[in-house]
Parts: C-alpha cells; sequence; structure tokens
C-alpha cells in the first residue's frame, strides 16, 4: 500500500496547544506528540495558540474542515474554548491536562502524565459528556456565582498560576467577603438563599482534587446545584478539608439541589463563573442541559 493510500485510512488529528495555560512550558510538546502518538493511525497537526481568540479560530477551523479529533492541551479555559465548537459534532475529543486545576480531565481520570494522557488518545476510548449554557456562555464542567467567581476573577489577574497561587488568593480574600442573596429556581421549583457560593456543577470538581459536587455525574442529564451557606470564619478550614476529602456534600454548611434547568437571580449583575474563567453577566442567569453533548476520549 502506498503512503497516499494509507493516509486515507488514517484519522486526522489535529492538537491544540495553549502555551501559557498554568505557567507551564510546553514547547516541547511537539516532540512529545511525535514520541508517544501512533503515527500509523493519525495523520497529526500542532498549533500553538496565540490568543484565547486564535484558540476559538483554531477550534472552528477544525471542525470545519472535517478533523476526526481535535486535542485541547491546556487548562478547563482552553478545553471550553474549544469543546464548544465540538457540541452534537461527529468530531471526537482529546484532552491533554495542562492547566492549573484540571478539573474536567481529573473527573474523567485522565493522568496528568503527558506520556499516560497522549498514549489514551492511541486507544480512541470515548464516552459522551454533558454540558451547559449560562445565558449565551457554554461551560462543560462548572459554572456559578459568588466566592469562586470572585476568586476566579482575582486569579485571572494574578501575576502567577498554579495551585499555590489560586490557595493563597482564596484565603486572602475569603474574610472580607459577604454572602449574597439569590432566588434560585431548580426545574420549576424556588427557593431563596443567602450563599456564599451558587455553583452549578456538571463535573465534580473545580480542580486539584477540590469537589465542590461529590456526586455529580458528567453523563447524567443532571447538575448539580451546590449552595454553601453563610458561616463562621473558624469554619472556613473543615469546609476545605470537607471539600478535599469529597465530604462536602454531606456538609451541614451545603445545600444540594439535581435538576437540568436552572435560573439564578442576584441582586445586581457581576462576575460569573464560567469553567474557571470569570465572566461579567446578567443578575439573572438560566442555565440550560445540553445532553450527551461532546464524545470525549477516556482511558
Amino acid at each position: 500500500m502506498n503512503k497516499e493510500i494509507a493516509s486515507m485510512y488514517k484519522k486526522q488529528i489535529t492538537f491544540i496547544i495553549n502555551p501559557i495555560s498554568g505557567g507551564i512550558n510546553k514547547q516541547h510538546f511537539p516532540s512529545l506528540i511525535g514520541r508517544y502518538i501512533d503515527r500509523n493511525q493519525f495523520d497529526i497537526e500542532i498549533n500553538f495558540t496565540k490568543s484565547a481568540q486564535h484558540n476559538i479560530d483554531l477550534a472552528q477551523q477544525a471542525v470545519a474542515e472535517k478533523k476526526d479529533i481535535v486535542v485541547a492541551v491546556g487548562g478547563d479555559g482552553t478545553i471550553n474554548h474549544i469543546a464548544k465548537y465540538l457540541v452534537n459534532s461527529n468530531v471526537l475529543f482529546g484532552i491533554i491536562p495542562q492547566g492549573s486545576g484540571n478539573g474536567l480531565a481529573r473527573h474523567l481520570r485522565i493522568p496528568l502524565n503527558d506520556k499516560k494522557a497522549l498514549q489514551i488518545i492511541n486507544k480512541l476510548h470515548t464516552k459522551k459528556i454533558d454540558a451547559g449554557m449560562a445565558n449565551d456562555q457554554f461551560f462543560v464542567n462548572v459554572a456559578g456565582a459568588g466566592f469562586d467567581a470572585h476568586v476566579s476573577w482575582m486569579f485571572a489577574n494574578a501575576p502567577k498560576r498554579g495551585f499555590w497561587s489560586y490557595a493563597k488568593i482564596t484565603l486572602n480574600e475569603y474574610q472580607a467577603y459577604k454572602p449574597h442573596s439569590y432566588e434560585i429556581q431548580v426545574d420549576g421549583k424556588v427557593t431563596h438563599k443567602e450563599a456564599f457560593i451558587v455553583c452549578v456543577a456538571n463535573g465534580s470538581q473545580y480542580g486539584n482534587n477540590a469537589f465542590i459536587a461529590p456526586q455529580a455525574n458528567l453523563d447524567d442529564g443532571l447538575f448539580d446545584v451546590s449552595i454553601l451557606k453563610p458561616f463562621k470564619s473558624w469554619s472556613m478550614p473543615l469546609i476545605g478539608l470537607e471539600m478535599f476529602m469529597k465530604k462536602y456534600g454531606n456538609s451541614r454548611y451545603v445545600d444540594t439541589i439535581k435538576g437540568h434547568e436552572i435560573t439564578i437571580k442576584r441582586p445586581s449583575d457581576g462576575v460569573f463563573n464560567i469553567d474557571g474563567e470569570p465572566i461579567l453577566m446578567d443578575k439573572n442567569i438560566h442555565i440550560r442541559m445540553i445532553h450527551e453533548a461532546i464524545n470525549v476520549i477516556v482511558p
């Protein structure tokens, strides 16, 4: 079989690499791709993003060119920018976690080790996962209002990325942050809550094994609305421990409601957390489920 005929049987795979996500240098990544991706199965294209918009442009281009597989090399923000263009398409989505928290990849048990994550691509084992829309903003892992959105805003403007930067901002900000009043409607049932965080979780964690919704499932057609009620400052270490020990959902400080259509009404416009990225949004947020939206390559 000559090379042209052999190439016809290969899957077309595009890697979109965010060179700055997680503060991790990725200039070596093309050589890793060459070493661990099976060239007998794939024709490989590699692109480094130059901006968030370029990330989006590359994702759109890959879909327009009918690539078989698009792989995001980056964090949850990079994943978000690419995944939104793969919804209800025939394009498979690969994830190589290279972010600060890697919440979605951790939920899917995709290894943080570069070699192991790349080798998973070769096996092409897939599952369909849900996603969501918050007004006109797409998300695949978590979306929310309150303290987590505030921290994401501070983190986006911090000079350093990574877990310790995020932890430092969280500790510095929580004492001064005040809970807000929310009207929360879940599948038509309305409740009023004073809350520190209102998180609509598709996946189970923010990242770094901080589980905001330990029982969340990416393919059940439901969100877990996790509501952190006001608490005394001395309770913060306990709440943090419960989050990392996957006991947050059973905490006396937390209410959890499952549903597929959510409306959050807050006192004013403000920052909203969309897959770890702070977005300025209207005071009223309508969130809807997109069931089995994306076909993801998993272990």
